[in-house]
């Protein structure tokens, strides 16, 4: 009886540190936000621009440092075109944006009162055109306030955005120094420290080739849909193309984000529905093809998690890092799910987070009940 109560309270007190341990987890990711996302952006950045300085390393006589920097002025070019565009962007919105939102209140708020006079039985289904008017003036102002504040923070974005990638300059500079000095660092033996880099190797291997494919898939469908948006005559079409790209990292909601603003803006300047259902059936045709066929083709079924572990995610991270952390909700789900396929000791939690992966079969399995 003494043993069984004392099994159960050695029980309940591993339990007790590990809900503790997970909750203490859970605070310093959320209190030290500032400090995470910047390092996790870096170490995300790191990990798909690596392949990069290796083919500068390999096209031009240049040291890891010298590869790093040239990628690093690249990198903020790259970065200061695309802030540029969102600014002129931000402005452009500022000025005729909220008054779209008016007219199209107005014009909103018109049909329905002819509708209510033609018609007086809608009315216990139809709004009143005062209730719309007096929205279609709240949204216009919040809308403005919300692009001011937008605008404002842009150059505080940059800021970070810059300190992101002088992270990730030393990161990439000195990868080849610090990897064997992580690695020994958490190893036990000299063993299990070349296990263990073997391991990362492989483990880096695969999670740069989902990052990559990942980004080169969302720019890609960014970019097609603002060439059709350019080619419609929609306003801020390379804008729009890079929100839909950037959106189309969060589930769900982002698809819908990423569709949903252009065709309010085609709503709002071509004031005709037939021009917005025709940009929301491209975005629809496009996603439909990078879900079904691009995205299978080039990842394959190996890296797939399941809707309510996806859904989880997001709402985990979105409540921790804000926006940030919507972006970052998968490629760091699927970063942690390749970790868990990788070690033979977190497989059961692979098998939870996925849709159809399953764990290899044990030698005790494959060789069948012994006699």
């Amino acid at each position: 009886m003494a043993i069984q109560s004392t099994d159960a309270g050695t029980r309940y007190r591993t339990v007790s540190l590990v809900i503790l341990a997970v909750f203490t987890t859970i605070a310093a990711l959320y209190l030290l936000r500032s400090i995470l996302i910047p390092i996790t952006l870096a170490l995300v950045l790191a990990c798909v621009l690596s392949p990069v300085t290796r083919y500068l390393r390999r096209l031009f006589p240049l040291s890891s440092t010298g590869a790093a920097a040239v990628l690093f002025l690249l990198t903020s070019l790259f970065g200061l075109y695309l802030a540029t565009i969102t600014a002129e962007s931000l402005v452009q919105a500022t000025t005729s944006l909220p008054q779209d939102i008016a007219i199209l209140s107005g014009q909103a708020s018109r049909h329905i009162s002819e509708l209510l006079r033609d018609k007086p039985s809608l009315r216990f289904i139809l709004p009143e055109p005062g209730t719309i008017d007096k929205l279609g003036d709240r949204n216009s102002m919040l809308l403005y306030q919300s692009l001011t504040y937008g605008l404002a923070d842009l150059t505080g974005w940059v800021a970070q955005g810059l300190i992101v990638l002088i992270l990730v300059l030393f990161l990439l500079a000195e990868s080849e120094m610090l990897t064997p000095k992580v690695i020994r660092f958490f190893a036990r033996t000299p063993g299990d420290a070349a296990a263990s880099e073997q391991t990362l190797k492989d483990l880096t291997r695969q999670i740069r080739s989902f990052l990559v494919a990942r980004t080169l898939i969302n720019l890609g469908l960014g970019l097609v849909f603002a060439c059709f948006l350019w080619q419609f005559k929609v306003r801020f079409p390379f804008a729009l193309g890079l929100f839909a790209g950037v959106t189309n990292f969060v589930p769900y909601v982002g698809q819908l984000l990423g569709g949903g603003l252009p065709c309010l803006v085609t709503l709002a300047q071509s004031e005709s529905l037939g021009n917005a259902f025709i940009v929301a059936s491209v975005y629809l045709a496009l996603v439909t093809i990078e879900g079904y066929v691009v995205t299978p083709f080039v990842l394959g079924r190996s890296l797939d998690l399941n809707g309510t572990v996806i859904l989880i995610a997001c709402l985990f991270w979105g409540f921790l890092w804000g926006l940030v952390g919507l972006i970052l909700a998968m490629p760091i789900t699927a970063c942690l799910k390749l970790v868990c396929q990788n070690i033979p000791e977190l497989h059961r939690w692979a098998d939870l987070m996925s849709r159809d992966w399953q764990p290899p079969a044990t030698i005790s399995e494959e060789s069948g009940p012994t006699i």
